[in-house]
């Protein structure tokens, strides 16, 4: 049986337990913690949790005061409202200050589902990236989440970490070990390169896997740091495959796909398609068929990788 878990279980438990040994770990919610999870957080450790109703700019603010008291903050909401409501609270408050903290942005894209356009985050990742110095971080599994957070809180500095908060399956082993900048290889081929992060990575590992019954060896990229982007695994899959996909939760204005073009352009020009939301809305929809309208599923996949190959 495939193993599982919920992703903002980890999570907590994992900040729970960093909390134990570091007393500069506090979180904030706008009024989110049944979202993020972080109830449990809140029972343990009730003088380090605080909620700020829903006013999400006032949250960063908030973080920025308990940073500046030394403290390593955690804020939370959903992707939409860490991001665009407060993009300049966390460029001056936080990022121009040189004040380390962790925005956590739940529920990117079209894990909203039925919340509806409002709450689909598909330029978070384009707001961040904008912003000097910013780390963005976005796992794939509960392994790597677990090791994403201490990894997040030794990066220091204004760290945006959005991530799936529901049950999800368990790629890596015990053996693997978590390192920001440095992006995984979940699968080689020497013919095409597909670069994704976070939930899209199931619909490239599935591309990946009829590509081979074709005859074409894939090579699938796990690109968890967006920024800092790991050049060097971009750089190689455009001298070794001479041919990229990138694939993202997120308009295709500003997020991975940008960030790989912009390597490939600078340092290693190769045949390159881009699967993401293609400057438009979300709507109303379970993720199934989310992926099916905004034409980011398996077989969009595939239609890019044939018209490179």
């Amino acid at each position: 049986m495939e193993e599982k878990e919920e992703m903002r279980k980890v999570f907590c438990d994992t900040l729970i337990e960093l909390a134990g040994t570091d007393d500069r770990i506090c979180i904030i919610n706008s009024d989110s913690r049944q979202i993020s999870g972080t109830l449990a957080f809140e029972h343990a450790y009730p003088n380090r949790s605080f909620n700020v109703g829903i006013a999400e700019a006032n949250m960063v603010g908030v973080a920025a005061g308990l940073s500046v008291s030394g403290k390593i903050p955690f804020a939370h909401a959903f992707a939409p409202f860490m991001s665009r409501r407060c993009m300049d609270q966390a460029t001056v408050s936080l990022a121009l200050s040189g004040l380390n903290a962790v925005l956590v942005g739940l529920s990117p894209g079209i894990v909203a589902e039925i919340n509806g356009a409002t709450h689909q985050a598909y330029e978070d990742i384009a707001v961040y990236r904008a912003i000097a110095g910013t780390t963005i971080l976005e796992p794939f599994d509960p392994v790597q989440l677990r090791q994403m957070i201490p990894a997040a809180i030794k990066r220091g500095g204004l760290v945006y970490l959005r991530y799936d908060r529901g049950v999800t399956p368990v790629f890596y082993g015990p053996e693997y070990r978590y390192e920001i900048g440095k992006a995984d290889i979940l699968r080689d081929g020497g013919d095409i390169t597909l670069i994704s992060s976070g939930i899209m990575l199931n619909q490239c590992l599935q591309a990946a896997a009829i590509l081979e019954k074709e005859g074409i060896g894939a090579r699938v990229i796990n690109m968890h740091t967006i920024k800092p982007i790991d050049k060097e695994a971009v750089i190689d899959a455009s001298r070794t495959t001479g041919r990229i996909v990138t694939v993202e939760n997120h308009n295709i204005l500003g997020g991975l796909g940008s960030a790989v073009a912009e390597v490939l352009s600078e340092e290693a020009p190769c045949r390159m398609r881009r699967i993401g939301v293609r400057d438009r809305f979300g709507e109303v929809g379970k993720r199934d068929y989310l992926r099916r309208c905004l034409h980011i599923d398996t077989p969009d996949i595939l239609e890019a990788c044939r018209a490179l190959l």
